[in-house]
């Protein structure tokens, strides 16, 4: 399928805005939009604002990015598509936490989870179940996380979602951990780096295997607590993460 001039103006918008240049990546996103409204291509649009609304929103400019989203769910639903539907409300209910509106976001999560059983969108329920679960999370409380997370993990595994699988998993045994339930938290921290390490995903093994590391500190076995967390110091500096690495080597050896 012949690429048009639009798609190739929405790709230089990726390229400008990773390599920080934000104010042209924005203007490529304008012209774009324009492009794809004056062939008729809504998808286009839609795609198009989506990236702008993303692009206002990380450069903290929340009401542009809102009313980005917002024209672009409304060219998803003029096609009737419930996944991109989805996607969006789950971008506002990300807007909301940002400004502190709980209520807001709680709202937008549930809307999302809506369209994406509607579409037998078990992936899309997942995503929104997990991030639900780490709102009842951060108000403290982990017993309703702990809900929301079973819930996450049943859809990832109906979706075969490997890395949405491990990633709930792994927020399992945080809670676990922090309750106090050693034997619970290493099941499914073991079960979730089993799953990173057939995905070959590096970044997600070292933050498991650093998870793990504090698992076994919290059951006295230091030694194996020490040699986890080396072991994931070099799992991110393999990763390119040299922030991370220093902090595991500097947490080893407090252990």
């Amino acid at each position: 399928m012949t690429r048009s001039e639009a798609d190739h103006v929405l790709d230089e918008a990726e390229t400008l805005w990773l390599s920080g240049e934000k104010q042209r990546a924005r203007e490529c996103c304008l012209r774009a939009r324009l492009l794809y409204h004056e062939s008729g291509d809504a998808r286009g649009e839609a795609d198009a604002l989506c990236r702008m609304g993303d692009i206002e929103a990380e450069t903290g400019h929340g009401n542009a990015a809102r009313q980005a989203y917002v024209e672009a769910r409304q060219l998803y639903a003029r096609g009737g598509d419930q996944r991109e539907q989805g996607g969006i409300l789950v971008r506002l209910a990300r807007l909301a936490q940002r400004e502190g509106d709980e209520p807001g976001a709680r709202a937008f999560h549930q809307s999302a989870l809506d369209l994406y059983q509607a579409a037998a969108d078990w992936s899309g329920q997942g995503h929104v179940q997990r991030a639900l679960g780490h709102m009842e999370r951060d108000a403290g409380a982990q017993d309703r996380a702990l809900d929301r997370y079973r819930e996450a993990l049943a859809c990832y595994r109906r979706s075969a979602d490997t890395l949405g699988e491990a990633g709930t998993l792994k927020a399992m045994a945080a809670i676990q951990l922090a309750l106090g339930h050693a034997d619970k938290a290493r099941a499914e921290c073991e079960e979730a780096l089993g799953l990173l390490r057939q995905a070959g995903d590096l970044l997600g093994e070292a933050k498991g295997t650093r998870l793990m590391a504090r698992i076994l500190a919290g059951e006295g076995r230091r030694d194996e607590a020490r040699k986890s967390m080396h072991a994931a110091a070099k799992m991110f500096a393999r990763a390119g993460d040299v922030a991370s690495h220093d902090e595991a080597e500097a947490e080893a050896r407090g252990l």
